[in-house]
């Protein structure tokens, strides 16, 4: 076989492989994810949306101030829970012809205080009723009696305060009636005791004027405030005859 044949056949031997990348090469190549990253431009965050503020609550009817409040008046004005303008009354017939009846009495018992104080005054009613009476004396009868009545006045006083609130407020009810035509009464009665008490000095107190005016005002004292009095009695009670925890405590101390 000649030199040609012989490199021909050489020639038939040799096949081009294409060359494949390595792994390696592959990884040098292919940008890694980092680069990737890192090269890309970063995005930028949009701004916040501006949230929608709410509108603040309009004022309901109920919660309008009331005209004394609008005014720049007291706050502590009784408004009786109600409205602006609400003006008609909300008891039916029947529960205000008894608060009207629960009203005149109220105004007979403070017509007939003042009665009796204009009579005591001019010594009517010490004639009248110490006819006959030796050992009478018009001072005594006239302190003790400016005791009773201003403790009497003292009490409607604070009735009629107390039935015009509840009246307002919607919380009047014929339970409370018994206190209301009784509380005059037992001011009045409570000041006459305070009066003998103050007499006595058992009080610690004096009526050192020894005018009418000085005995109806310590009574009309007594009579408006008539729960002071009764606390400052009870504190003598426990005083002379002992509290009632003592006298607990005591049957206990002696059984040990």
């Amino acid at each position: 076989m000649g030199p040609e044949a012989a490199a021909g056949a050489g020639d038939a031997k040799v096949v081009s492989i294409p060359r494949t990348p390595s792994a390696e090469t592959a990884a040098e190549a292919a940008p890694s994810s980092e680069a990737t990253a890192t090269s890309a431009p970063a995005e930028t965050a949009a701004p916040p949306q501006p949230t929608e503020v709410a509108a603040p609550p309009q004022p309901t009817e109920a919660a309008v101030p009331s005209q004394s409040i609008a005014d720049g008046g007291d706050e502590h004005l009784n408004t009786d829970d109600r409205q602006l303008l609400d003006w008609k009354g909300h008891y039916p017939d029947e529960a205000k012809r008894e608060i009207r009846f629960e009203a005149c009495v109220i105004a007979a018992i403070l017509l007939f205080t003042f009665v009796g104080l204009l009579l005591t005054w001019r010594g009517t009613v010490f004639n009248l009723l110490s006819d006959g009476c030796a050992t009478c004396t018009r001072e005594t009868f006239d302190r003790y009696a400016y005791f009773y009545l201003g403790g009497q006045l003292g009490g409607i006083l604070f009735g009629v305060k107390y039935l015009y609130k509840v009246v307002a407020r919607g919380r009047w009810h014929l339970d409370r009636r018994l206190w209301r035509f009784f509380s005059p009464f037992l001011s009045g009665g409570l000041a006459f005791v305070v009066g003998a008490l103050t007499d006595s000095g058992v009080m610690g107190l004096t009526a050192k004027g020894s005018s009418g005016s000085a005995y109806f005002s310590l009574g009309f004292i007594a009579g408006y405030f008539a729960d002071s009095a009764l606390a400052k009695m009870q504190e003598i009670a426990d005083t002379v005859f002992g509290s009632p925890a003592r006298r607990h405590q005591a049957p206990s101390q002696t059984k040990k």
